[in-house]
């Protein structure tokens, strides 16, 4: 898989989900409370729904984004390039950058990314 592949199903399956939360979510529970037939308080919900979905949003980006990497690590070839293709499209946060520390990993998947950068190290510098 090139890594334009692995990127441009990782900005539609992270971001995907990321944009439901910050969207999504509002406009479900305007629907929601207008059907329950309380619509003055609908713009309201929304509103709250939209201030909790921000946050809600980023920790799913830090959830899916850990599980995104692993997937595309082991399917592309050149780590360097997919890293380079996912910062240029807004997928991940350049390397050393503060906010790449808030991607949520286990332990079992912090082992797993970086025995799969390792690899791709060796092999790099072989």
């Amino acid at each position: 898989m090139t890594p334009l592949q692995a990127v441009s199903r990782g900005y539609w399956t992270v971001n995907g989900g990321v944009m439901f939360m910050m969207l999504g979510v509002p406009i479900m529970t305007h629907v929601i409370v207008t059907s329950l037939g309380h619509p003055e308080w609908a713009m309201m919900a929304a509103g709250l729904a939209f201030l909790v979905s921000w946050p809600a949003a980023w920790l799913t980006w830090s959830l899916l984004v850990t599980r995104w990497r692993i997937w595309a690590y082991e399917r592309v070839e050149d780590l360097d390039e997919l890293k380079a293709v996912g910062v240029a499209a807004k997928l991940l946060w350049p390397e050393g950058h503060s906010m790449a520390r808030t991607e949520i990993r286990t332990r079992a998947q912090q082992q797993r990314i970086r025995s799969l950068e390792d690899a791709w190290a060796q092999k790099r510098s072989a």
